[in-house]
Formats: structure tokens, sequence, C-alpha cells
């Protein structure tokens, strides 16, 4: 299940962080993850997320999913897009998270249901990882821009793409 982080908590140890796309690209290197078009790309976002979490540690990876700010119809039109292993998955989360905010840890357990809303374009989630920093923002056409500091951990990441049938560009 995903873990409910505080706000101000989240933006303490969340470095590569911004508002919108465009200044994401001005303010950090950025490059796009994507499939190389033989394999499964949403199995391998899960696998590459999963592998990005167990680099970083649950503690030192987050999500932000903004399921709690939406509209009473927003939520049931969400609902009605899922297949039946993520509905289950939401009404967990409602029962355990409804009063949370938008921030959470990103859990093994919860990689599959984010990956798949974000693929799928049902909601976009950006993923923070911050022990070795590097944020994925949503998906455009099967296309994750990504942002980094320092080229070290770009080459990481890049290397666990590789291992996964995906690329860094």
């Amino acid at each position: 299940m995903l873990i409910s982080v505080n706000e101000n908590d989240f933006k303490e140890k969340v470095n590569i962080r911004f508002n919108n796309i465009t200044e994401g690209i001005n303010r950090f290197a950025s490059k796009t993850l994507e499939s190389d078009n033989s394999y499964n790309f949403e199995k391998s976002i899960i696998d590459f997320l999963q592998e990005a979490v167990k680099l970083n540690g649950v503690e030192n990876s987050y999500v932000d999913f903004y399921y709690n700010v939406l509209e009473k119809e927003a939520k049931m039109r969400f609902k009605e897009l899922l297949n039946c292993e993520d509905r289950k998955f939401i009404e967990k989360f409602e029962s355990e998270n409804s009063e949370g905010g938008i921030y959470y840890n990103l859990t093994l357990e919860s990689i599959p249901f984010i990956a798949r809303i974000t693929t799928r374009e049902v909601l976009f989630s950006t993923i923070y990882f911050t022990k070795e920093p590097f944020t994925i923002w949503g998906n455009y056409n099967q296309k994750f821009p990504v942002f980094y500091k320092e080229i070290g951990v770009h080459d990481k990441y890049e290397n666990i793409a590789k291992s996964l049938k995906l690329k860094i560009v």
C-alpha cells in the first residue's frame, strides 16, 4: 500500500521537484525513458520502478498520487477505468488513506498500480527517488521524461533500463 508522507517532509527530502515540465527542463538535466519496442512497455516500467525502489529503499522513494483531491464524480470515472486488481487496490487505499494528502512512499506493492494508471494515462503520477536522486514525470505517449543532477546517477538508472529493454535517450 502507499504510505502517506507529510507534505513538508516530502519537500524537505525531495530536491528534484518542480511545478511543470518546462521548469523541470530548465532546472535539471533531463532525458526520456522509453521502450526499445521489443517488449511489453508496461511490464518493463513496473520492473524498472521495482529495481529503482530496491536501489533507493522505500524510505527514499516517493510518488504524488492525486486521488484524494479528485471530486466524487472524477473518482467514480477513475474507478471505471481500472481493472479488477486495481479496483481492489484503490478500495484498500480509500479505507487506509481517505484523509491523506498527495505524497506517499512508493512501496513495491504499489508499483504495479501506479505504473498501470500512469502508462495507461488514467491518472498521472510523478515518481521521485532521493538516495540516488532521479525524478520520473508522468507519461507522454509511452515516454517518461526523467530528471537528474549527476551523470553517475543517470548511468545507474540507464543500466537498469537497458537490462529491462528500456532506454534513456
